[in-house]
């Protein structure tokens, strides 16, 4: 794309990354087959190859941990590239490009260290708790309406500065303030990752073109790529965009919308074979996109993040909106916004220490030693691969499920066939806010992250749950139906 500020600043969010969480993020490398010796041969990629070599000179600056330093991007041979995917078109084959990003272990808990951390800070946190609109003095914002979605009940937050960060709901919310969009409008793709229930057979993802072009790109090899993805001992394959029509939470992801993103990638590599059996589980969500018309899935992504002063844009003060586009350059966005929050205030921003900061569970010098150590001493007798379980998803603060086994040994007894342990149910609803069955299932814990656990394992974490929670048996039955429908 030719987009070097977005290089460094995906360079230095990565490196940042690597750096605070190195329980929850680490490298991963990608396989590019070259074919032929036009758009899709070794030329063009060694060219960007070299480029983004360049660009990325310091990803690894500061970074002490061996496991968490990004390798340089290299050219390998046809035999290498078959001897990795042996199941390649073989016709036209000239080798291929490795090259190496960061992968998510378990983006849902890499959230919660954010806001644990934030909390920890002095921030005051609520779940469950939405915004119905702003609480207004004339043309000024002072706060917000909000609800308690569990009892009903109605609260106001005064604020002198209020940040709407609500991510696809950004401009369903200012409609509140008489702002009925954003100039120019923010429209949204709905992205699609198929999660497939076999084990990966490489820990190399592959990158394979897809149908689809890629409007964005300067340099272009002709099509948009879909990834075949080693993700734990599952599969990811992805992603599908299609431009999204309607409000934030109305977009569904259809039995037809899998079976053709199936069929896609099985016949831009028919080795794979994919059937809907093997699919587990779905990653879906809107992402910021640039001009496309709805229907569209050739579509341009957003490039940039989006800060607004509603102040000087609108005539509204004490309102400041932002839309990120990507998960790695999140920190950066917000750092942007909040120091925007400070100088509305009249204050001096103090100086951002977020890329030394390690986020809750992150304090940890080098992974491997430190999980060597840890596994060794073996706690409650938990096995190796509880231990394993345990330090990648709470890292340095695993200690807090120690903490709860102490208190009652049973709860060291892991649910269903899963490494999730009975201790980790209790920690979410003592320490992190779980409040409903789902909370536990897809966002504390790494249970249902992959696919339906099996009816035992929801029925012992519901149980929990309601012993902790103090819920009936009506009550119960409708927890255990929501997760249910969450699963394709």
């Amino acid at each position: 794309h030719l987009d070097v500020r977005r290089i460094r600043e995906s360079v230095r969010e990565r490196r940042i990354l690597l750096r605070i969480a190195p329980h929850l993020v680490h490298p991963i490398p990608f396989v590019i087959p070259t074919y032929g010796y036009g758009a899709q041969g070794k030329g063009p990629l060694l060219l960007a190859l070299a480029l983004y070599n360049l660009l990325a000179f310091d990803r690894n600056r500061g970074l002490k941990d061996p496991q968490r330093r990004i390798p340089w991007g290299r050219v390998i041979s046809k035999g290498e590239c078959l001897r990795l995917f042996p199941a390649l078109e073989r016709r036209g084959l000239t080798g291929g490009v490795i090259f190496y990003d960061g992968q998510m272990y378990n983006p849902p808990r890499l959230a919660l260290s954010y806001l644990k951390s934030a909390v920890e800070a002095g921030a005051e946190a609520a779940n469950y708790v939405q915004v119905t609109g702003f609480l207004r003095d004339r043309d000024r914002v002072i706060g917000i309406k909000a609800r308690d979605l569990l009892t009903g009940d109605e609260l106001a937050v005064r604020s002198r500065m209020t940040l709407n960060a609500s991510g696809p709901w950004v401009e369903e919310l200012l409609r509140h303030v008489d702002v009925p969009e954003l100039r120019p409008p923010l429209p949204f793709s709905r992205d699609l990752y198929l999660v497939a229930g076999r084990p990966p057979s490489q820990k190399y993802a592959l990158a394979v073109p897809s149908k689809h072009t890629d409007p964005n790109a300067i340099m272009s090899r002709g099509r948009r790529h879909l990834f075949i993805i080693p993700w734990r001992d599952h599969t990811l394959i992805g992603s599908s965009h299609v431009a999204h029509e309607g409000a934030a939470g109305d977009f569904a992801v259809t039995d037809k919308d899998i079976q053709e993103l199936s069929d896609e990638v099985n016949e831009c590599y028919p080795a794979l074979q994919l059937t809907r059996d093997d699919i587990s589980f779905y990653n879906a969500g809107l992402v910021p996109m640039g001009e496309s018309n709805v229907g569209m899935t050739d579509l341009r992504l957003a490039q940039r993040f989006r800060i607004v002063d509603h102040e000087s844009a609108d005539g509204i003060s004490g309102l400041v909106s932002v839309s990120g586009i990507r998960w790695t350059t999140s920190g950066d966005v917000a750092e942007k916004a909040v120091n925007l929050v400070f100088r509305k205030l009249g204050l001096k921003p103090p100086k951002a220490t977020r890329a030394e900061t390690r986020v809750y569970g992150g304090h940890i010098d080098n992974f491997g030693e430190f999980s060597r150590r840890e596994i060794r001493m073996r706690p409650f007798g938990l096995s190796e691969e509880v231990m394993g379980h345990l330090l990648r998803n709470h890292g340095s603060a695993y200690p807090e499920i120690l903490q709860v086994i102490e208190g009652t040994p049973e709860l060291r007894e892991t649910i269903g066939s899963s490494t999730v342990i009975k201790a980790e149910v209790v920690h979410a609803v003592r320490v992190e806010m779980a409040q409903k069955l789902g909370d536990v299932v897809f966002r504390r814990t790494d249970l249902g992250a992959a696919g339906h656990p099996g009816e035992p394992a929801l029925q012992s974490c519901a149980a929990l749950m309601a012993a902790e929670l103090k819920w009936d048996e009506a009550r119960v039955r409708r927890e255990l139906e929501e997760v249910r429908d969450v699963f394709p």
